[in-house]
Formats: structure tokens, sequence, C-alpha cells
């Protein structure tokens, strides 16, 4: 579907149709466009070393590339084309026809750029003044003699350094630092004084870091995995943490491991293990495999962060579900646009916060990013039992259910593997395991390995 832009015409996702070029651009943006998040104190630590360093604008990576005529192409197959300024700079700077260039779509500004700037000016539509409009180049993804992923950052920056350095097509400003002194002097000009989002530093083995100042905010406890230490006592390995939505609505948005020695864990684990509650939201540690235990949101934290992205290396919105708590017990109610938090470290608890939104409210986030929140209940089917297997020994039995849930669009996991122990002679009768899968061939091989450590000689299997 195609609209107006001003003069120009602007199709909607999936408009450009080339799958060979479609391939090329969604592999430069996995692998080429993506960052190593850094911060401030990472400038001496790791990047006194030769860098082409540019100022991050706040706006959309798109492409422009010529098929027939100049056009602009986004990761997700938008199209801008026909008389727009961008695109008569291109023709009139002559640019070469066989090379696809990357840039930053923006709104043109004497201070910082803000992406939600850009995405209220394509809601203008035809009255857009699209001189507003700007593309700042920063690379090249391909041409006739050259791709991205083969050459050296170097290499493909000779190409377009020859670019104006303003109008609506320009090359974006870029210096060379050699040491971490000179670094610290470009974050001092681009981000502390001008108030930029941060900085872009290519390197030519084909690491390019996002150095921005961190970010702080406060967030409520919203569950934790636990862990035993040496001498046997548990402690808290890992806690997750969400921000207030809506009253009485809550979005995980990080989970935390970074959190001090074992005291401050032991500490955590006795203030958080008696608030904890009943929850059909199911979630595991990425790190452990160990399932979170939901809890009474009573204690905030202050996390900090060295960046938070609104969407993934292939251009898709991050998408986390939203918690209802009522009766005591969590559930989820739907899902939102949310981030992706990059290395979050908790501080310290705020005993003088409170678990509100005024305290941890979500627009913490959007003062930073412009998240378009969205609410949808989601379709869910009837769960199915794709194995099931019994075993007994003497009066002990042991039981293997594994089922797909059919839920993945409210939470869910796609695969629940689920082990029960039952021994009438010990102290805890009872003992169960739960683990989660994304896949069928993940939750087949979590089951054969339960069987083979705990199905051994002398136990019967029933049908």
């Amino acid at each position: 579907m195609t609209s107006r832009l001003g003069k120009a015409t602007y199709g909607s996702i999936g408009s450009y149709s080339n799958s060979e070029i479609i391939q090329l651009l969604s592999s430069y943006r996995k692998t080429v466009a993506s960052y190593i998040p850094a911060g401030p104190e990472d400038i001496d630590r790791k990047l006194g070393i030769p860098l082409l360093v540019s100022p991050k604008l706040d706006g959309e990576l798109w492409y422009l590339l010529h098929d027939e005529s100049w056009m602009l192409i986004a990761p997700n197959g938008r199209t801008i084309q026909g008389d727009i300024e961008i695109l008569n700079d291109a023709k009139s700077l002559k640019l070469d026809t066989s090379t696809i260039y990357a840039g930053e779509l923006h709104i043109k500004s004497e201070t910082r750029t803000r992406i939600g700037d850009l995405a209220k000016a394509f809601g203008e539509g035809d009255k857009l003044d699209t001189k507003k409009l700007v593309l700042g180049i920063f690379d090249v993804v391909s041409s006739s003699d050259l791709t991205a992923a083969g050459s050296a950052y170097s290499i493909r920056f000779d190409r377009i350094k020859g670019l104006p350095q303003q109008g609506n097509l320009f090359l974006v400003p870029t210096e060379k630092t050699t040491n971490s002194e000179l670094l610290h002097s470009q974050f001092e000009k681009w981000v502390i004084e001008k108030q930029l989002e941060g900085l872009v530093a290519r390197s030519d083995d084909a690491r390019t870091y996002k150095i921005k100042p961190n970010v702080d905010f406060d967030a409520a406890i919203l569950g934790f995995t636990e862990k035993r230490i040496e001498g046997g006592e548990f402690v808290v390995r890992t806690v997750l943490v969400g921000l207030q939505i809506e009253p009485d609505t809550w979005v995980p948005v990080a989970a935390v491991g970074n959190i001090g020695d074992d005291d401050f864990r032991k500490e955590l684990y006795q203030s958080l293990k008696p608030a904890v509650i009943h929850s059909t939201y199911r979630k595991t540690s990425e790190s452990s495999g160990v399932m979170y235990q939901f809890v009474q949101p009573r204690l905030v934290a202050e996390v900090k962060a060295l960046d938070l992205q609104s969407e993934d290396a292939s251009g898709q919105k991050i998408k986390d579900p939203k918690l209802g708590l009522k009766d005591g017990a969590w559930r989820v109610i739907g899902w939102t646009n949310s981030v992706a938090v990059h290395n979050p470290k908790l501080i310290r608890l705020r005993p003088d916060k409170s678990v509100s939104i005024d305290d941890v409210g979500w627009d913490q986030l959007t003062r930073i990013l412009p998240i378009e929140t969205s609410s949808s209940a989601g379709a869910s089917g009837k769960s199915e039992v794709i194995v099931r297997r019994v075993w007994t020994k003497d009066d002990s039995v042991r039981k293997l259910v594994v089922w797909k849930t059919n839920k993945e669009s409210i939470g869910f996991s796609s695969y629940v593997v689920h082990w029960t122990d039952y021994s009438p002679g010990r102290k805890a009768p009872l003992a169960r395991e739960v683990r989660l899968a994304p896949d069928e061939k993940t939750a087949r091989k979590i089951a054969d390995d339960m069987i083979a450590e705990n199905i051994k000689k002398g136990w019967a299997e029933i049908s």
C-alpha cells in the first residue's frame, strides 16, 4: 500500500519486493549494523584503539540505492520514492548507481535529533515539508567491487568521505581516533556539550561500538531465581525487574544478574522468599535455565544499564508481556512494545521509593525512547500432550510429561517438560522439576536427559 509523503510516494512495510536486495540489507542489519554497547567508563578500558568515530543520530536506519531510479528503503521494506530533497540530492551529486548506501534518516535539528519527531513526520503524509527530512550517510553496504561483509570499514569510508557535509543528503561527521584521550575529546564534544545521543565508533576488525551515557531507572523486583552457595545456604541468583504501566499492570523489562556479593544476595533472598506468590506466567533464566519465582512487588531497585533498544537486530519491535496482579497472583493480560536492556546492574535497593507509578513508572523509558505501547490479550489454544511416561519401583513413582502449550501469544513458553518424583520414604515425598523449551526438539532433548539421569536399573515402565 502506498501513500503520499509530501510530493513523494511512501510505501508501507514490504513494498520493496526485490528478494535478493532485501536479503542483502537484512544481512547487513543483523551483522554489520549491530552495535556493541559501551559506556564512558569503557573508553579507557578497551577503546584506545584506532577507530573512526561519528555522532549517533537518533533516527531510523534507511538505505539509499538506485533501482531504475534513486529510492530509500527501510530494513522492513518500506520505501520512499519520487520528488523529495534527499533523492534529488543523490541525482545532482551523480552518485554511483551500483552502490548501496546506509544512512540515518532523521529530522533536521540544530540540537539532538529525536526518533519520535521522525515518526510524527511520517504521520503528516502529503502535508509534510520534506525539506525537514535528512539522511546522514555513514557506510557502504555494497558496490560493484566491495561489500560491507568483505571490506574493512576504513576502505568503505573512503568511498563516502567525499560526500557533502550538509544538505538533505550528507556525510555524518567522522573523525579518526587512535587513543582513549582523543575518544574522550569526541565524547565531550558531541555527547556532553551538544547533548547528542552518543557516539558510534567503528574499527577495522568489524567491531562497532555504540558509546552512550549510562541509563538509570528505578524498577520493582517482580521475581527471582535462586542458587545454593558453599555452606548450603540459598541466595538470589538473578532478579526480574519491571515497571508499572497501569494500575496493577506491570511489564518485566530486565533480568539482572549483576547484583552484588553473597552477603547482599543472601539478605535479598531472605526478603524475597516470603513474598513468593502464584503466577500463571512462567519464565526461566536464559543463563541457568532455572525458573523464576514471582513475588509481591514490594522492593524498589535502582538499575543502571549501558543501553536501551526498542528493536532487535532484525528491526523487529521488542515485545514483553503485560502482567496483571489480581487476587494475589500474576497472569498475562496482553503484550506491549518494550525495550531490550543491555548490561543491567543493580546499584542498590531504594527503601525511599514506593512501588507506584510515580516512582517505578513506565514513563522512565518513554522519556528516553518513543515506545508505542500496545494491548492485546492474544488468542490461545488448548495444550497438547506429546509425551507421557510413568515408571514405578516398589512404592515410588516417577512421571514425565511434555506438552505443547499453544499459548505463546499470551506469554507461555512453547513447550513444557514436567518431571514428578514421588517416594513415600523421603522427608518430602513429592518432588517436581519444570523445564521450559522454545521448540519440540529441545523439549525432547531435555526429556531424554531426565530419563537417562533418573531411570536406572529396577524401574519398570507402565502404560
